[in-house]
């Protein structure tokens, strides 16, 4: 949640503007079944406002993905995130000390302990199977699949593929 109150409004207010001109610029029966507005409330990624396709549901590297995230201590069930697709089947993930690799190139730092203080797992490594992706922010300490608590993206936790609209 956004420390600054006015800031938050702000969002609303302008998600509102979008979702309205969504509306019009689509038929509304199709807007309503194929398309969701999504919100990042945190710093994860560069744009807090997106557009997810429902339809488009096979993300590849470098898209962004809304998806259901696993049951974890952090978010509510059900929760739902959008992340960059980092890394596809076939991909190979390693650890280099904290450092995270996917497909030869850079992730991003693991780090060894939540903001509370707690120890967190790191994420899988070896190749990324049928059926799973990797997914990260673009923020140091954006919860993804560096971390165990997140892990691999299932494809039938993928909700759609989403483009940034603010």
């Amino acid at each position: 949640m956004s420390s600054n109150p006015q800031r938050s409004w702000r969002k609303v207010g302008a998600a509102a503007i979008v979702l309205v001109a969504a509306l019009t610029l689509k038929t509304g029966q199709e807007v309503l079944t194929r398309y969701r507005v999504g919100f990042n409330e945190t710093d994860s990624l560069g744009n807090w406002g997106y557009i997810v396709d429902t339809q488009k549901r096979q993300p590849a590297r470098g898209n962004l993905v809304a998806f259901v995230v696993p049951d974890n201590e952090y978010y509510p069930a059900g929760s739902s995130f959008v992340k960059r697709v980092a890394g596809v089947p076939g991909d190979v993930i390693e650890h280099r000390e904290d450092q995270v690799y996917v497909a030869g190139s850079p992730v991003g730092q693991m780090k060894s302990h939540d903001r509370s203080g707690r120890p967190v797992e790191p994420g899988p490594v070896g190749v990324i199977p049928t059926g799973k992706i990797y997914v990260a922010g673009d923020h140091k300490d954006s919860l993804d699949s560096r971390y165990a608590v997140i892990g691999l993206v299932d494809s039938r936790r993928i909700i759609g593929i989403g483009e940034p609209i603010l």
